[in-house]
């Protein structure tokens, strides 16, 4: 079998593979791709292939041997499409000079413009911003801060005074992220009798409502625990929360409605676990009684959502239970979150306090009490860990 191998250049991908197989023919095969932006500004796209040949067993007599039918071979229309440049061609030969190529060289110029002009809309006060608000700018839009709340945060920042270094500009984000963002650890002071876990299906809170009888019954072991199961949706759920309960050694009971919730309740229980249904037509006349009992009773209401969920989905979990004043936040898998900030913000924007933090599956180890430190670390990773070692 022979085979060469040919570098290939056109403004375009699908330009260069043309340029391919023309050269090679329609058999070549495609070793390698390449995509950038040129000396001059302008994009281009370069490939690699090899030809190969092949005439000892002819495509076509296998086919005739197999006894299939044959087809005819599609020929590409190479006098059709979008002609590529000839400076494209082999290791940048010289391009011819006329008005198609000139209109070709005009859209790439455009098109390198508009990715120039988009970037600078995201990130606009990028340039106008001196070091160090700059990179903090950026980072913050980075860490999934909307445009807005990234420009608040940077004024606020720069409204403390100036700051010399970088360090100094994350220290005072530190101090005004504890001012918009209220933290209230559901371990420390009085803890409420009654915990509601709340969420949509997978966003962790039945897995949320174990770590937390765990912490409970190793922080209080004289204190008596009951776990209430009302997610009677979910196929297994009252199984597998019965067998924890069995093996922490906790009472447990399944309930239909308010008044098994205020039944159970009446018991000498110092600490009462519920785990709700996920919201859907059919149970949210359930979870807006539960939720108004253990409301009424001095509970609060532990919201999960997944850290990984996007701006939309976090809005649309947070507006079904904002009416409710007991809710407080579990922001869970934050191990698999790539950025944080839109929920924050939205968190902010509601006066939402966070309670607690999950980081993974593991139930004696991965229950985290929220800080603003803690959250700093999750948003900038080792950007933000530098300031926080000092």
């Amino acid at each position: 079998m022979a085979t060469r191998t040919k570098k290939f250049i056109a403004p375009t991908l699908r330009q260069a593979l043309e340029a391919m197989r023309r050269e090679l023919g329609e058999d070549a095969l495609l070793l390698a791709t390449q995509s950038g932006i040129d000396s001059s500004g302008q994009p281009f796209a370069e490939v690699v292939g090899m030809a190969t040949n092949t005439s000892a067993f002819p495509s076509q007599t296998v086919i005739h041997a197999a006894g299939a039918p044959s087809f005819h071979s599609r020929t590409p229309a190479l006098d059709k499409g979008e002609p590529v440049p000839l400076r494209y061609f082999i290791e940048g030969t010289s391009r011819a000079n006329n008005d198609i190529e000139k209109l070709e060289q005009e859209i790439h110029h455009l098109s390198a413009k508009l990715t120039e002009l988009t970037y600078a809309v995201a990130y606009r006060y990028s340039n106008v911003l001196p070091h160090p608000y700059r990179q903090l700018y950026s980072m913050l839009r980075d860490a999934g801060f909307s445009e807005t709340h990234a420009g608040h945060l940077i004024s606020s920042v720069i409204e403390e005074g100036k700051a010399v270094t970088f360090d100094g500009c994350l220290d005072r984000l530190r101090v005004i992220l504890s001012q918009l963002l209220r933290v209230r650890s559901p371990f420390s002071g009085a803890i409420p009798p009654i915990i509601a876990f709340a969420g949509p299906s997978g966003s962790g809170k039945t897995t949320t409502l174990m770590k937390t009888a765990i912490r409970l019954q190793q922080s209080y072991p004289r204190s008596s625990l009951q776990i209430l199961n009302a997610d009677n949706e979910r196929m297994g759920a009252s199984d597998q929360l019965r067998s924890f309960a069995s093996l922490l050694k906790v009472g447990f009971s399944v309930i239909h409605n308010t008044i098994e919730l205020q039944q159970a309740c009446t018991a000498e229980r110092h600490f009462t676990l519920v785990d709700l249904p996920a919201p859907s037509e059919r149970t949210l006349p359930l979870i807006e009684s539960v939720v108004g009992c253990v409301q009424d009773n001095g509970g609060v209401v532990f919201l999960t959502i997944p850290a990984t969920s996007d701006q939309n989905t976090a809005q649309a979990i947070l507006e079904q239970y904002h009416r409710y004043s007991a809710i407080r936040l579990v922001l869970t898998k934050l191990d698999e979150a790539q950025r944080l900030g839109h929920i924050l913000s939205l968190l902010w924007d509601r006066d939402i306090p966070i309670s607690l933090l999950t980081a993974g599956t593991r139930l004696n180890n991965d229950l985290v009490e929220p800080s603003i430190d803690y959250l700093m670390k999750s948003l900038f990773g080792a950007s933000g860990n530098r300031s926080l070692a000092t």
